[in-house]
């Protein structure tokens, strides 16, 4: 398998995933305002994992793209040794497979999803029930993508199994 045939597929899972929320959607009455708006953040929370974590807005090639991911992943290891060392052992096609497989994931895990965990807690600790409410929905939207991801790589044994370190 292929560093783009990876990243093709990780699209591919949010794509279907993204889809099936607007379909959701669509199907809800523009009455039931609350249900609505949660699957508006639940889609958008897909939206999120392609747009920050694929950098699927990015222009010009996928290749460019992965490299692209390759500079902003190099940051993100220095807080994950066990990641980092698994990295730095691969050669140059095994590090785009890694780079393909993990990087959305680590990076919105690290970038994103950290804080909304931070912000629910906060918000938790301060009775906020409308915080509460927006945070587990788009915390849960994430999550759903990563364990879709996570199967996916266990399925094709594609580095499964790498979150483990420091990594909610």
């Amino acid at each position: 398998m292929t560093a783009l045939e990876i990243d093709k597929a990780l699209y591919d899972i949010h794509k279907a995933m993204y889809d099936e929320c607007q379909a959701r959607l669509n199907a809800v009455p523009a009455e039931n305002k609350s249900e609505r708006k949660a699957l508006i953040v639940e889609r958008e929370m897909y939206g999120l994992c392609n747009r920050a974590g694929l950098l699927w807005h990015t222009t010009g090639n996928r290749e460019g793209v992965l490299t692209t991911r390759q500079h902003i992943i190099g940051q993100i290891l220095e807080k994950y040794p066990q990641l980092r060392e698994v990295y730095t052992g691969l050669d140059e096609d095994e590090k785009k497979m890694f780079i393909a497989a993990l990087q959305a994931e680590i990076y919105m895990r690290d970038q994103i999803v950290n804080g909304y965990y931070t912000e629910y807690e906060a918000a938790k600790a301060a009775g906020d029930e409308k915080n509460i409410f927006e945070l587990r929905i788009k915390i849960g939207g994430c999550e759903n993508v990563f364990k879709a991801w996570e199967a996916w790589r266990a399925e094709y044994n594609v580095y499964p199994g790498m979150f483990t370190e420091g990594l909610r």
